[in-house]
C-alpha cells in the first residue's frame, strides 16, 4: 500500500544520524488496508547481540480517513486493542482448575443424591371468600343441560367462553361477579388445587390451537370438595368485574387425584366456545445439561426471513443467569441466531443475522414473571427485506427494532443451550418451532398451543416442530412436514405439569358446563388464607466426573441421579417455611483437580485502548505512536505471528517494526512470560486461582533482571476504582514486595476531544492511549541461575464487577556494554510526528528531549548541541544526576525566537557532545532529529479571551515567555464570565496555558448543567475584535498554545513606514496579506520557494491607505517560502510556511 509521507518522516527521524541505511531494517506488518488483523511475518534473523534497538511504529486512523460517526470512520466505543507476537517454539502454561464433579447450578462442597425419584413440596396460600349474604342477588344461568362434561382424575385445564349476549340475556349486569354455580351430576370427592381465572375478551370463539390468554385474573384457588350430585357453588375470593360488553373467558384447572374417579358436570352441547386438556402433560426440563443439535440441512433454508416460537418456564430458583435457550452459527462460527432468555441482568436478547463483522441485535429488560415461575409464549422474528426484528410475548408484540438487514446463514444450531454448551437453559420448554418465514402477531397467537397443525398458514415453511411434551425418554420427535432425527445422548428430563401449568394436549370440546354467575350487593365479606402443600417431583440431575490423564481433564463417569438430603420447603413467594429430609444413596464430594494447560507462547508487546470515535478526526495520515520494544528481541526473529486483538476493527492501523542494528547498550538475553496473558476476575486472583505463585530460574548468563507488567482494569469497579496491586519476588538472596497502583490520568490524553467519557481516569488505561507499563528491577534478589518465586496479586478485599487483563514478563539482560553511554530517547518538543507529544506541540519555547543513561556509571553532566537545519546552532551544559537506566527530560534554552524563524527548514537536530566532560563511549545513540510545525506568528498585539462555564473557580490561565517565566497569571476565574487579556508584549515566543481544576474543560457533554465556555486569541481591527484562533472547549485538564509575536514595521526613511500582516502563518491554502501605510502605491507580489524559484506573482492596486489581497496556494508543495512585497523602490520580505 502507499506509505504516507508522515510515517516515512517519523521512521527516518527515529534513526541516529550515524546509523546508515544498511544498519536499519524495517518490517511492514499490518497496514490500513489489511484484510485481517493478524498474520505471519518474517523478521530479521539477528542475534540479540546484533540489535541496538527495536521500535514499533504504530499508526491508527479512522476508516477511510473519515470523521467518526457511529459505524462510520472510527469505532464509536473504547475497546482494549492489544498487540501480540506468538512464538510457536515456546510454551505458555496456564493454571487450570477442573471440578472433579460437574453438577449444573451446584456450588456446594457435597451433593447428596438418590438413585430413585425424590420429591419436594411448595406451600401455597389458598384463599376462601366468606360471604354473610348478598342483597339484590342475581343468578344468571347460561346454557341448557343436554349432556355431561367429564373431568378425569388426571390433571385438567379447561377454557369456557361466554358471550356478552348470553350474559345479558341471563339478566347479568356490568359489574362484580362474586361466584359461579355448576350442576354436579357425578362426583367421587374433590378437585385438588382448583383454580379459576377470568378475563374480559373481544374474542367470539376459541380454538384448541391457540387464543389470547393475556391478563387473566385469578378469582378462585382452593382445594374444593365436590358433592356426589347437585349444585356446586364456588364463591370467589376476588370478585370479577365484567365490563358489560365483552365476552368472558373462564379458565379452570385442577391437579390429578389418583384416588378419585371422574367428575361429570351438567353441560350444554355447543361449539367453538370450549377447549380442554385432561391427560397427563409433560414438558422438557433442561437443567444445565448439553443442548440438542438440530439437523443442519433444513436450517440452510433460512436466509431472509425467520420465525422461532416456543413456550418457556424459567426455573425461579435459578433465573436470571447468563443463559441461552438456542444458538446457531455459520461455517465460520459467526453467531447467526441466539436468544438469551434472559441474561443475568434480566434482559431478553434476540440476535439474528451476521455478515462477518457482527450480528444484528434487539434487547429489552423483562419483568421476572416474564421469564421465571410461569409459562410464557415467546416468538422471535426477522425480515431482512424490511430490516425489522420483533419479539412477541403471548402472541402480542413486545419489542421491535429496525434497520436490521444482515442476512442469515445457518450451518449448525443447538436447542436449550448455546452452540458450545457453555450457556445452558434452566427451566422447562414446550412447542418449539422454526419457520423460514416471518409470522405476524395473529398467526402466532392463534397457533401457540399447536404450531405444527397443518392448518397453520405457514405450515409449508415449517422447518422444525418439536412438541416436547410426549415423555419419550430417548428421543425428541420432530412433527414438521419434513421430520428430522435429533440425537439424544442421555435420558431426557420430562416434567409432569400440574393442572394450572398445562400448555399441551388441548382439544376442541362440544360441551360447555351450564353455568350460573352470581351477582349482588355483598353484606359482609371475610378472606381466609389456608396453607396447602403441593408435592412435585424433582428432576434428574446430570453429574459428570472428571480425572486428569496425560495433563488434560477427561470424563471418567456420567451419572443421572435425583437430589436428596435436606430439602427446604418454600412458599409460593420463595420464602423458606419448613424442611424435609430425603435419605441419600451416596454423596459426591467436590474437589478441585489442578493441572497446567500449555499453549504457544503469546507475548503482549503493546496494550492500547481505542479512542471514543464519535466526532473523532485522526486526519488522513492518522496518528502515530512510537514504542521501544527492544525487550522482545529474543522472540522477534524469523517467522512470527503478529496479531492485534479485541478491538482491532475499530480503526485502520499500520504497524512497522524498525530494527536498528548495532551493539546493544545491554543485550537482551531472554524474555519469558511469567504468566500467559489472560483476564483474571478479582475473586479468582485473590484466591490464587489465576496468577498463582510461580517458580522460575534466573537466566544463568544474565547480569540483571527486571519484571515488566501491564495491568488494565475492566467492568464498572475494575475500570473506575483505583486499586493497589503487587509483585512479590522471593530469591536466594532476598525478597521484596513491589506495590504499585493501577490508575491512569486521562484528562491530559493527547488525542482530544473524543466522544464518550474520555476524561475520566481509569485503571491503567485511557481511551486513545497506551496502557501503563510497570517495571521492577529484581537483580539484587537472586543470583544468576538461581530459582525465584514470583507472585502477582492485589492488595485489599474482594469487590464485585472487576476484572483485570494482565501481562507479566521477566526480562534478562547482559552487562552494560559501556560505562558512559547517554542516549537520546525522544524529542518531545518540537515534534510533529508522534501523537504522544501532541499536547506539547507545535512549540517555539524551549526544546525538550528525553535522555536515557544506558551506561553503568552515573551521569553528572551533558554537553548538548542543537539547531534547526539551516539556522543557528546552540549549546547547553546540563548539570544533574542521571542514574543508570534512568530517563530524564531536559529542556534546552533558546535565546531568541529567530532560532525557529530564520532557519530554512523545519527539521530540528540535537546531539550529545560530552558525557561527564569527556566523549561518550557510544556515539550511535547521541543524535536525533524531528520534523516540526512552525507556530502561528502574530504581527499584532493579540488578545486572549476566555468565557467560563457555570462553575466558579475552576479555570486559570497564564502567559509564559519562551524560557518558562510567568508574565501574566489569572487564577480561579468567576463563573459565566468573559475575561480579555490584552497581550501588549515585546516581540518573542510565548506560551498560553489554560487549566481546568475539575479536568472537564470548558464544555463536556456529560455535565450539561455546567454549561459551556470558550476561549480564543483575537485581533483588534479598528473598533472590532475578530477571532484568529479558537480553541476546542472539550480539552479536559487544560491545554498549551505557543505563538510568536513579531510586530514588524518596515521603513526606508523617516517619512515612510509600513505595517505588514501575513496570516495565517503557517498556512494550509488561503493566506491573507495586509500592508498598512501603502497609500497610493501599487504592490507587486512575488512568492519564492526555498531554492529561490519564483512560483507565484501578483500585481495589487492600492486601496485607500492599504494593500489587501488573499492568495490561494493550492497546488504548491509543502515547505518554506519567501514573499517579496515590492512597493515602488522598496521591497519587504516575509517568511511563509505552507503546511
Amino acid at each position: 500500500m502507499k506509505l504516507s509521507l508522515q510515517l516515512f518522516l517519523i521512521a527516518i527521524s527515529l534513526l541516529s544520524f550515524n546509523a546508515q541505511s544498511q544498519d536499519t531494517i524495517t518490517v511492514q506488518t499490518i497496514t490500513w488496508d489489511s484484510a485481517g488483523r493478524e498474520g505471519w511475518y518474517t523478521f530479521p534473523d539477528l542475534q540479540t547481540s546484533e540489535i541496538e534497538r527495536i521500535n514499533l511504529i504504530y499508526n491508527i486512523r479512522c476508516k477511510n480517513a473519515q470523521v467518526g460517526n457511529g459505524g462510520v470512520g472510527c469505532g464509536e466505543w473504547d475497546y482494549s486493542c492489544n498487540t501480540f507476537v506468538t512464538d510457536t517454539f515456546r510454551k505458555d502454561s496456564v493454571l487450570q482448575i477442573q471440578r472433579k464433579f460437574v453438577i449444573p447450578n451446584f456450588t456446594g462442597s457435597e451433593f447428596y443424591y438418590s438413585n430413585n425419584p425424590t420429591s419436594n413440596c411448595i406451600s401455597y396460600f389458598q384463599k376462601r371468600g366468606i360471604y354473610s349474604g348478598l342483597s339484590n342477588e342475581i343468578n344468571g344461568t347460561i346454557g341448557t343441560l343436554d349432556q355431561n362434561l367429564k373431568l378425569k382424575s388426571e390433571t385438567g385445564k379447561f377454557y369456557f367462553l361466554f358471550t356478552a349476549a348470553e350474559l345479558s340475556n341471563a339478566n347479568l349486569k356490568a359489574g362484580k361477579i362474586h361466584g359461579l354455580r355448576w350442576n354436579i351430576v357425578k362426583s367421587p370427592g374433590e378437585l385438588s388445587f382448583l383454580k379459576i381465572k377470568m378475563k374480559n375478551t373481544r374474542a367470539t370463539s376459541i380454538q384448541s390451537t391457540g387464543f389470547d390468554l393475556d391478563n387473566l385474573t385469578e378469582v378462585y384457588f382452593l382445594n374444593t370438595p365436590v358433592p356426589a350430585n347437585g349444585l356446586q357453588t364456588l364463591m370467589f375470593y376476588n370478585s370479577f368485574n365484567w365490563d358489560g360488553t365483552s365476552q368472558i373467558l373462564v379458565e379452570m384447572s385442577y391437579n390429578a387425584n389418583p384416588t378419585a374417579g371422574e367428575i361429570e358436570l351438567g353441560s350444554q352441547t355447543i361449539q367453538n366456545v370450549s377447549v380442554g386438556a385432561n391427560e397427563k402433560s409433560y414438558s422438557l426440563y433442561q437443567f444445565g445439561a448439553a443442548g440438542f443439535e438440530l439437523e443442519p440441512q433444513k436450517l440452510k433454508q433460512i436466509s431472509n426471513e425467520v420465525s422461532i416460537g416456543f413456550w418457556a418456564y424459567g426455573d425461579p430458583d435459578i433465573m436470571p443467569v447468563n443463559s441461552s435457550i438456542l444458538e446457531a452459527s455459520d461455517a465460520q462460527n459467526n453467531r447467526q441466531l441466539n436468544v438469551h432468555l434472559p441474561w443475568s441482568n434480566g434482559s431478553v436478547y434476540w440476535d439474528c443475522g451476521n455478515d462477518g463483522t457482527g450480528y444484528d441485535r434487539i434487547e429489552k429488560a423483562a419483568q421476572a414473571k416474564d421469564y421465571e415461575g410461569q409459562w410464557t409464549h415467546w416468538a422471535f422474528t426477522k425480515n431482512v427485506g424490511t430490516g425489522v426484528m420483533q419479539i412477541y410475548k403471548n402472541g402480542i408484540l413486545w419489542h421491535s427494532g429496525s434497520g436490521k438487514r444482515k442476512a442469515i446463514t445457518v450451518d449448525k444450531m443447538k436447542l436449550a443451550s448455546d452452540i458450545n454448551n457453555q450457556l445452558s437453559y434452566f427451566g422447562r420448554i414446550s412447542h418449539f418451532a422454526i419457520w423460514n418465514k416471518e409470522l405476524d402477531s395473529l398467526t402466532i397467537r392463534n397457533f401457540m398451543f399447536d404450531p405444527g397443525n397443518n392448518a397453520h398458514p405457514a405450515y409449508n415453511s415449517l422447518l422444525y416442530y418439536l412438541p416436547l411434551n410426549d415423555g419419550d425418554q430417548n428421543k425428541l420427535n420432530d412433527l414438521s412436514p419434513n421430520p428430522a432425527t435429533i440425537p439424544v445422548a442421555t435420558e431426557l428430563n420430562w416434567y409432569e405439569e400440574k393442572g394450572r401449568n398445562i400448555v399441551s394436549g388441548f382439544q376442541n370440546l362440544q360441551a360447555r358446563p351450564v353455568t350460573t354467575f352470581i351477582q349482588g350487593t355483598i353484606n359482609t365479606f371475610n378472606l381466609e388464607t389456608i396453607s396447602a402443600l403441593e408435592e412435585f417431583s424433582t428432576v434428574k440431575t446430570p453429574v459428570t466426573e472428571y480425572e486428569i490423564l496425560n495433563g488434560k481433564p477427561v470424563v471418567k463417569n456420567k451419572f443421572l441421579v435425583y437430589p436428596a438430603g435436606d430439602f427446604i420447603i418454600k412458599d409460593e413467594n420463595g420464602t423458606p417455611v419448613d424442611f424435609k429430609v430425603v435419605p441419600e444413596d451416596g454423596i459426591f464430594v467436590m474437589e478441585d483437580l489442578k493441572y497446567q494447560r500449555y499453549d504457544p507462547a503469546k507475548f503482549e508487546i503493546l496494550s492500547l485502548v481505542t479512542p471514543y470515535g464519535n466526532g473523532l478526526d485522526l486526519t488522513k495520515d492518522g496518528k502515530t505512536f512510537v514504542f521501544d520494544i527492544t525487550d522482545y528481541a529474543p522472540v522477534l526473529r524469523g517467522s512470527k505471528k503478529i496479531s492485534v486483538e479485541f478491538g482491532a476493527w475499530q480503526e485502520e492501523m499500520d504497524l512497522k517494526f524498525q530494527f536498528i542494528k548495532g551493539k546493544p547498550a545491554r543485550e537482551v538475553k531472554e524474555i519469558q512470560n511469567i504468566y500467559a496473558f489472560q483476564r483474571g476476575y478479582i475473586g479468582n486472583i485473590l484466591n490464587n486461582e489465576v496468577f498463582e505463585p510461580r517458580n522460575l530460574k534466573l537466566h544463568p548468563d544474565a547480569n540483571s533482571y527486571k519484571i515488566r507488567t501491564t495491568v488494565t482494569g475492566h467492568e464498572q469497579n475494575g475500570e473506575f476504582v483505583s486499586r493497589s496491586h503487587f509483585v512479590r519476588v522471593d530469591g536466594n538472596k532476598s525478597f521484596r514486595k513491589f506495590d504499585f497502583t493501577v490508575w491512569k490520568e486521562c484528562a491530559d490524553n493527547p488525542i482530544f476531544p473524543q466522544g464518550g467519557t474520555w476524561i475520566f481516569d481509569r485503571a491503567g488505561w485511557c481511551p486513545g492511549a497506551a496502557s501503563d507499563v510497570h517495571q521492577f528491577d529484581i537483580t539484587s534478589l537472586g543470583d544468576p541461575g538461581s530459582p525465584v518465586r514470583i507472585d502477582y496479586g492485589l492488595n485489599g478485599a474482594n469487590m464485585d464487577a472487576a476484572n483485570y487483563l494482565v501481562s507479566c514478563q521477566l526480562v534478562s539482560y547482559g552487562a552494560a556494554a559501556y560505562a558512559k553511554d547517554a542516549g537520546i530517547e525522544a524529542v518531545i518538543r518540537p515534534n510533529v510526528g508522534r501523537v504522544e507529544f501532541e499536547r506539547f506541540n507545535p512549540a517555539c519555547s524551549r526544546p525538550a528531549i528525553q535522555v536515557k543513561n544506558f551506561g553503568s556509571e552515573d551521569i553528572r553532566s551533558l554537553l548538548i548541541r542543537y539547531n534547526v537545519l539551516g539556522g543557528r546552532t546552540l549549546e547547553f551544559l546540563y548539570q544533574g544526576e542521571i542514574k543508570p537506566l534512568e530517563i530524564k527530560t531536559i529542556d534546552l534554552p533558546v535565546d531568541h525566537f529567530d532560532f525557529w524563524t530564520n532557519a530554512t527548514t523545519t527539521l530540528f537536530e540535537v546531539e550529545i557532545l560530552k558525557v561527564n566532560d569527556i566523549n561518550d563511549e557510544n556515539s550511535r545513540n547521541n543524535k536525533m532529529s524531528s520534523n516540526f510545525k512552525l507556530v502561528r506568528i502574530f504581527d499584532f498585539d493579540p488578545i486572549f479571551e476566555i468565557r467560563t462555564n457555570n462553575i466558579a473557580g475552576d479555570n486559570s490561565y497564564r502567559i509564559k515567555d519562551m524560557n518558562g517565566n510567568i508574565l501574566i497569571e489569572k487564577k480561579n476565574l468567576p463563573a459565566a464570565t468573559t475575561t480579555q487579556e490584552n497581550l501588549n508584549v515585546p516581540n518573542g515566543c510565548y506560551t498560553l496555558e489554560v487549566d481546568d481544576q475539575a479536568q472537564d474543560g470548558l464544555s463536556f457533554w456529560y455535565y450539561p448543567n455546567y454549561g459551556s465556555g470558550n476561549s480564543s486569541i483575537k485581533r483588534r481591527v479598528n473598533n472590532n475584535v475578530i477571532p484568529m484562533v479558537s480553541f476546542k472547549p472539550d480539552f479536559g485538564a487544560g491545554f498549551k498554545y505557543d505563538f510568536i509575536v513579531n510586530k514588524v514595521t518596515a521603513t526606508d526613511d523617516e517619512s515612510t513606514s509600513y505595517v505588514v500582516s501575513l496570516y495565517p502563518n503557517p498556512v494550509n491554502d488561503l493566506v491573507n496579506l495586509e500592508v498598512l501605510g501603502a497609500e497610493g502605491q501599487e504592490a507587486i507580489i512575488y512568492l519564492l520557494n526555498a531554492a529561490g524559484q519564483k512560483v507565484l506573482m501578483h500585481s495589487i492596486p492600492q486601496d485607500g491607505n492599504s494593500v489587501q489581497k488573499q492568495f490561494s496556494l493550492a497546488g504548491l508543495a509543502k515547505g518554506m517560502y519567501f514573499m517579496h512585497i515590492q512597493l515602488n523602490d522598496k521591497i519587504l520580505i516575509r517568511k511563509l510556511i505552507l503546511d
